[in-house]
């Protein structure tokens, strides 16, 4: 199954980017097809929804997810990120306070994904 995937819904472009249950070397790899399918976007269009549940950290992959947050700025108009736990949150919110990027943390899919799909 595909760990990227764009998904039209009421009018809207979304793209998944499916982390949930990756380790430590996975993870960097899927986030580098994501920089190559958001890219393909016109700026500051892209509904970007990520799935973090169960995810690896490391310094690495903080560092990877900065780098990433950094190169899809000017494609993603909005980021809904769902699955952290409290302390993967924290680390969220530092990563979103340092690149500027306009990013909302949910615990639920369902939610996160209708959040964006109200986004204009």
């Amino acid at each position: 199954m595909p760990r990227i995937s764009v998904i039209n819904e009421k009018d809207k472009t979304v793209v998944f980017t499916d982390l949930a249950n990756l380790n430590t070397e996975e993870a960097p790899e899927v986030m580098d097809e994501a920089v190559r399918v958001i890219s393909k976007f016109p700026h500051k269009s892209v509904l970007s929804l990520v799935d973090m549940t169960g995810m690896r950290f490391n310094k690495g992959v903080i560092e990877k997810v900065t780098e990433i947050a950094r190169k899809n700025e000017p494609y993603v108009k909005v980021t809904a990120i769902v699955g952290l736990n409290s302390v993967a949150k924290l680390i969220a919110k530092s990563v979103i306070k340092l690149t500027g990027r306009n990013t909302v943390l949910f615990d639920q899919f369902d939610e996160a994904k209708a959040w964006l799909l109200t986004q204009e």
